[in-house]
């Protein structure tokens, strides 16, 4: 990677195009992020080092850098990546001021937790991204998610919450649910656990309300409700995978997107067979795969250079 390309990431002086690039770097390898990490130390080290002027400006940006920190402590160690700039989740032509904007990373086989502006809470699964504003205007309180996330969100009649995902608008005005809208998966489900929430997408015909114990999932080609089966799924949050009566293939979905490796498998017959139980994300994916392999026969090999996996 460009030494040139990341510092202009950590001064905030980098573009949108750049921005994506930098990001699929640190995703690629740990390492990366810790070079990242240690670059970020030592330009905060520069901003010391320099004259008084301005120096207050610096010590409010660090502030908000910090104190991001030790909310992800709370959780295993994560990729947090911040950058200000004018990055709009919806252009607005009567905006006079254009707010600087945040991202949320979190690499595969992680999770992470945050507190946004407005006190609402966020716990963000593997591979997922949050961009959120620094402060939220007057009116309405807008995130864009690509990933899953759990919120909890802070009740405000005066300016409901928008979550925007590549399919649906969630518009809420303060209750507790998750969202799964992955860019590179087609499938969507949002699960309301409190409070009510509006879905609106194009795919749908009008606004469509839910209520609390009911889920909406887009499978096959279509929206359907129903209600949430087991609360143990949500334990993700804690760093548990739980499955709870399903398909082989479903969990092997899971698990490729998770830890971001490439499952290679075999139309094999026990794909269709279903399963329950729980996993700590932490002790990775061969532990689920050799707790499946004592009621399925199995064999796998992972090849770390290849990042595969494949079954037969």
């Amino acid at each position: 990677m460009d030494k040139k390309l990341l510092q202009k990431y950590v001064e905030g002086s980098i573009t949108a195009e750049e921005v994506e690039t930098v990001v699929d770097w640190l995703d690629a390898d740990e390492k990366h992020v810790k070079e990242f990490m240690t670059l970020h130390k030592l330009y905060d080290i520069s901003i010391l080092n320099q004259s008084t002027q301005g120096r207050k400006k610096e010590k409010v940006a660090r502030t908000v850098f910090r104190r991001i920190v030790i909310e992800l402590l709370k959780v295993a160690a994560i990729a947090l990546i911040l950058f200000s700039g004018n990055f709009l989740l919806q252009k607005d032509d009567q905006m006079e001021s254009l707010p600087s904007f945040q991202t949320l990373y979190v690499p595969a086989g992680q999770r992470a937790e945050l507190i946004l502006p407005d006190s609402t809470k966020v716990w963000l699964n593997a591979n997922s991204k949050l961009v959120y504003p620094s402060s939220f205007k007057e009116g309405i309180r807008q995130v864009e998610l690509d990933g899953e996330a759990y919120f909890d969100v802070r009740h405000n009649g005066d300016n409901p919450f928008v979550v925007r995902t590549k399919s649906m608008n969630v518009t809420v005005l303060g209750t507790e649910f998750n969202v799964s809208a992955y860019s590179g998966i087609e499938e969507f489900n949002i699960a309301l656990l409190r409070g009510s929430v509006e879905l609106n997408s194009p795919d749908l015909s009008r606004k469509y309300r839910m209520t609390a114990g009911e889920q909406v999932l887009y499978r096959d080609g279509k929206y359907v409700s129903d209600q949430i089966g087991s609360m143990d799924y949500f334990k993700w949050k804690e760093g548990l995978l739980s499955f709870n009566n399903q398909p082989i293939h479903v969990i092997i979905e899971k698990l490729r997107l998770y830890y971001d490796i490439r499952i290679e498998v075999a139309d094999l017959p026990f794909l269709k067979e279903r399963y329950s139980g729980k996993f700590r994300v932490k002790d990775g994916i061969e532990q689920v795969l050799k707790v499946l392999q004592l009621e399925h026969k199995f064999t796998y090999v992972k090849d770390n250079e290849l990042n595969l996996i494949t079954i037969k």
